[in-house]
């Protein structure tokens, strides 16, 4: 998985004095289903910039919108995160929780 930030960010200086990382994605409504593992974290700083134009590509984020424009404005400072998984625990409920998803959505 890869993300960036900058240089400046608190986060830089948690990875550089211990690369190690927990981490969870998962949905916080039904069916639950995720994964959360830990993970070895290293910094990119060459590709700060590249993989930051992947991020507003893939999150659709409009490069002349408010958040675009910050974004770009410092993206030469901008570090990229490796993060490798070293542990994984998954699980997926889907089939104990049939129909919860549109009940859930009924109740909206």
């Amino acid at each position: 998985m890869w993300c960036a930030s900058v240089d400046e960010a608190r986060v830089i200086a948690l990875i550089q004095r211990d690369p190690r990382c927990g981490f969870e994605i998962a949905a916080d409504t039904p069916p639950y289903r995720g994964v959360r593992g830990q993970a070895h974290v290293s910094l990119h700083p060459d590709r700060g910039e590249e993989v930051l134009d992947l991020l507003l590509d893939r999150y659709k984020v409009d490069r002349k919108s408010r958040l675009g424009r910050f974004l770009l404005g410092r993206a030469q400072r901008e570090i990229a995160i490796k993060i490798e998984p070293t542990r994984l625990l998954t699980w997926d409920y889907s089939d104990r929780m049939q129909g919860a998803a549109s009940a859930s959505a009924e109740t909206r």
